[in-house]
């Protein structure tokens, strides 16, 4: 393999220096090598420096991964910091890897499968979603490329946010959690194995504790046993969201087939659980897209035979979960999904000239030499992923992954009717039940919620403008959420002006309302009277 060892950094991000003991060169997963570093922020706005040439910090480091280990030259790193620094202005933390992306560079993927999946991850409201930022590496005098630094998944009060149990613990209330566990697809690593579906292995790795007990072995394994066989049981049954978090497993779900990662569920795919027995098994953090993107999507992640997914084929045929993925998917793709391309248009001028130094530092990875083009494809998969999944789970749509789910009842609401949201309203934020605000519920954060129940005459096809008074101006335009006979329209701001209108694009007054002007969540009914404006009437919610 050639390589270009006289490439430098390209200037346009900041520098991580990186000298182990003795330029010792890093060739285990296993044991660290003592080191020192730098972070150069080369003056970027933003960015601060992290130590200095003259002075430089402990930490150690060493390999990680496993087919990004073995099968690339460009190697990917865990580095433990000797002192908690904000690298990048990321939160304090001794924890972090480099992820090197090589395959994503030699499958001509834009550095944009993680990068966009991770961004999906937090735009979806996913709890906590590991952080991750460019820079260039230099290891012992040695330039070896663009690199993202990115927080490593472990339980802590600014990561995974649980109980942290010790190693080796025997009390019986004390290993119910916390509990942090892979579903992978390694045997290598420390792990307990069930036979899924009474049929398939399966391993779970588990990484906090990371030395069990007899009693935490046994416990584990009768946790994902008890999982596993409320999943292959009764689909019309609630029991199972007693035990999984059906909210976090919808949006973990979405994000992986909006990426079309046909990869997930079947290795790099988290769990976690917190200390109680009244405490739910969460779906998360994401992590591994590394097959993300590589096809026009026709099929669910699942369908096929490229890996084998475990148990989201069986989770996809509970009514209830479909319902719940359905009303996030409702919520999130209209008024939301779009923000993706901004993302990516800020990832390309951000990377653009550290890529194509990349490239020539590595040539036989140098698929994102043209960064613009790469990127573009990306868009373009994104967009054609989102629009597949509307027919599918759209609100025309009365598919409910039907080729998996059985046809009776699959369009019948299961979830449990006592779960909660919080609603901004009169300053605060209010909790309410799924009852009172029905599917909006499945939001998680604090929302600002319209409700409108519009003429008849405007038949399905509504829409939402969202309005400038100040500018006369449109600033955004939303397929409104149906819900029986309301539409809605949520939005984390704290003020709104939105307009409901009969269908799509602005053709003068006819079929919509007069201004609605909101700083707390409401309910309206709409009267209209021949071509004159429709007139928002308050009323009580649902």
């Amino acid at each position: 393999m050639s390589i270009a060892y006289a490439v430098s950094p390209s200037g346009t991000l900041p520098v991580m220096y990186i000298t182990t003991e003795n330029n010792t060169p890093v060739t285990s997963k296993d044991t660290y090598l003592n080191a020192t570093y730098y972070l150069d922020a080369k003056g970027i706005a933003g960015y601060e420096n992290i130590g200095s040439a003259s002075a430089p910090l402990n930490m150690e480091i060493k390999g990680r991964g496993n087919y990004s280990w073995t099968g690339f030259n460009k190697k990917p790193y865990r580095i433990k910091l000797a002192d908690k620094q904000p690298l990048l202005g990321m939160i304090k933390s001794k924890h972090f890897t480099l992820l090197a992306h090589a395959d994503d560079a030699k499958d001509k993927k834009g550095y944009m499968r993680n990068a966009a999946g991770f961004e999906l991850s937090k735009m979806l409201g996913i709890a906590w979603t590991p952080d991750a930022k460019p820079l260039e590496l230099v290891m012992n005098g040695d330039y070896i490329g663009l690199y993202f630094l990115t927080e490593h998944i472990r339980v802590d009060k600014d990561r995974v946010n649980i109980v942290e149990q010790e190693d080796e613990e025997t009390d019986a209330q004390k290993i119910s959690g916390g509990w942090l566990v892979e579903i992978d697809n390694y045997d290598s690593d420390p792990h307990i194995t069930i036979k899924e579906g009474g049929k398939t292995t399966m391993w779970v790795t588990y990484k906090t504790p990371e030395v069990l007990s007899s009693q935490q072995e046994a416990y584990l394994t009768q946790q994902i046993k008890m999982l596993d066989n409320l999943i292959y049981g009764d689909k019309n049954s609630n029991e199972l969201w007693q035990h999984l978090d059906i909210d976090a497993l919808a949006r973990f779900y979405i994000v992986q087939e909006i990426t079309d990662n046909y990869e997930s569920f079947h290795g790099s795919c988290y769990l976690y659980k917190d200390m109680g027995d009244d405490q739910k098994w969460k779906f998360g953090p994401v992590w591994d897209f590394g097959s993300a993107f590589n096809r026009d999507k026709s099929q669910y992640i699942y369908q096929g035979d490229v890996w084998h997914n475990h148990w989201i084929p069986e989770i996809c045929k509970f009514p209830a979960f479909m319902t719940r993925v359905k009303a996030i998917w409702q919520e999130f793709y209209p008024t939301r999904f779009n923000d993706i391309f901004t993302f990516t248009a800020d990832q390309l001028t951000l990377l653009k000239t550290a890529a194509s130094v990349d490239a020539q530092r590595w040539p036989d990875y140098n698929g994102n030499a043209d960064l613009t083009k790469r990127i573009n494809q990306i868009n373009d998969r994104l967009r054609k992923n989102a629009e597949w999944l509307n027919e599918q789970w759209g609100t025309n749509s009365d598919n409910n992954n039907d080729d998996n789910n059985d046809d009776n009842n699959n369009d019948v609401p299961t979830v449990d009717p006592t779960w909660t949201m919080l609603v901004w309203q009169d300053g605060k934020s209010v909790e309410y039940t799924l009852a009172q605000v029905d599917s909006i519920t499945f939001v998680q954060k604090e929302q600002l919620v319209v409700k409108a129940k519009v003429p008849a005459a405007w038949g399905t096809d509504v829409y939402v403008y969202i309005w400038d008074a100040k500018n006369d101006a449109l600033n955004g335009e939303f397929r409104a959420i149906r819900q029986g006979e309301w539409y809605v329209y949520t939005t984390d701001e704290r003020s709104l002006n939105i307009i409901f209108k009969k269908g799509k694009g602005w053709t003068g007054h006819p079929n919509q309302s007069e201004d609605i002007k909101l700083t707390q969540s409401a309910c309206f009914e709409l009267t209209q009277e021949g071509d004159n404006k429709a007139i928002p009437t308050q009323v009580n919610c649902p």
